[in-house]
């Protein structure tokens, strides 16, 4: 498989590919022991995300989810065992600050 994913995507989208999954993971291993973490996520989770580093870029989960649909979903599943259902309409509505 990585022969077909070395022939198929540029190692600037396979490197843009891996940078969003270490941002999910970090994302749910975060929430997985940080009760304050995950708890300022509800409230502010632009400015959380900001605070702690961890950005989300649509361009890079789109890499992401071509370059390696499996470790995607994986991660996302994850993700939504952690937090609750509004969390991406937060996340997708525009901040007017």
């Amino acid at each position: 498989m990585a022969q077909t994913i070395a022939s198929t995507f540029t190692a600037e989208q396979a490197a843009e590919a891996e940078k969003a999954a270490q941002t999910l993971e970090a994302l749910v291993a975060r929430l997985g022991f940080d009760e304050d973490f995950a708890t300022a996520l509800k409230e502010k989770p632009r400015q959380t995300l900001a605070d702690a580093g961890l950005v989300i870029e649509k361009e890079s989960m789109e890499t992401l989810m071509l370059v390696d649909a499996e470790r995607f979903d994986k991660a996302c599943e994850e993700l939504f065992d952690l937090v609750d259902s509004d969390f991406l309409i937060t996340m997708n509505v525009p901040s007017c600050g």
